[in-house]
């Protein structure tokens, strides 16, 4: 049955904390074959625990620049949105991502493809930033040039290893009735759905404003709004059948 939870910002699985949430759902169901979609300069899982675990780790991005950024032999370049193709090496066990969902310019392809790159029962994740958060409608809706200049006053980052890339926020939604529709459709089971309201961009320039969202996250953790997430993290699965 469908697990749907909702947590604040800090609890978020998607940065930080990522490495070590897809190290454990690999150990608890033994997934050997992975691939990881968009992992550019930032690879998730490092060469210890692929060795010690015996697995066979390849990544795909579509930007070769990234590529060569991330030092990992087994990464090439592949755009997950193009139409009814499978990702090299298939079939996985495990295809994920961390903050890349966002930046899919046709999802319905990525996930249909992801799909058909699955072994049955394998398994499907990803974390990513949802629509409709402000700072994430105005990322969408802004200019480039305008986006780039906010993220710079209000998140500064090192460009180099956490480049900017253009986001559509094509099917990243809270759980809403017709994102869960969504991935139904594609054929996948949905394991378990993770909402996260609340984000951190006012926090240094604007510590009121901060203080207000967190006052709202607060209100929302109690009365749960699916459509005013501000991040997800999803755990699909496709069936053995």
């Amino acid at each position: 049955m469908m697990s749907v939870t909702y947590s604040r910002v800090e609890d978020f699985d998607g940065w930080q904390k990522f490495p070590s949430f897809i190290e454990e759902l690999i150990t608890t169901h033994s997934l050997k074959r992975i691939c990881e979609i968009g992992a550019g300069a930032n690879p998730t899982l490092v060469p210890e625990f692929v060795q010690s675990h015996g697995l066979q780790y390849n990544a795909v991005d579509e930007c070769e620049v990234e590529i060569v950024k991330s030092g990992m032999a087994q990464m090439v370049a592949f755009d997950i949105c193009t139409a009814n193709t499978e990702i090299p090496g298939a079939p996985y066990d495990l295809v994920f991502s961390r903050m890349t969902a966002e930046h899919f310019w046709d999802s319905a392809n990525a996930y249909e493809n992801m799909f058909r790159s699955l072994a049955p029962g394998g398994m499907c994740v990803h974390s990513f930033a949802t629509l409709y958060s402000l700072p994430f409608l105005l990322n969408r809706f802004l200019p480039d040039s305008v986006s780039s200049f906010l993220l710079n006053c209000f998140a500064p980052r090192d460009l180099d290893k956490h480049d900017k890339f253009k986001a559509y926020y094509s099917h990243c939604r809270g759980p809403i009735k017709s994102q869960l529709q969504f991935f139904e459709r594609i054929g996948y089971e949905i394991v378990e759905y993770r909402g996260y309201f609340g984000h951190t961009y006012y926090r240094k320039r604007m510590p009121f404003v901060h203080f207000i969202e967190k006052q709202k996250s607060g209100l929302l953790l109690k009365v749960p709004v699916a459509h005013l997430t501000s991040y997800a993290t999803i755990i699909l699965q496709r069936s053995c059948g």
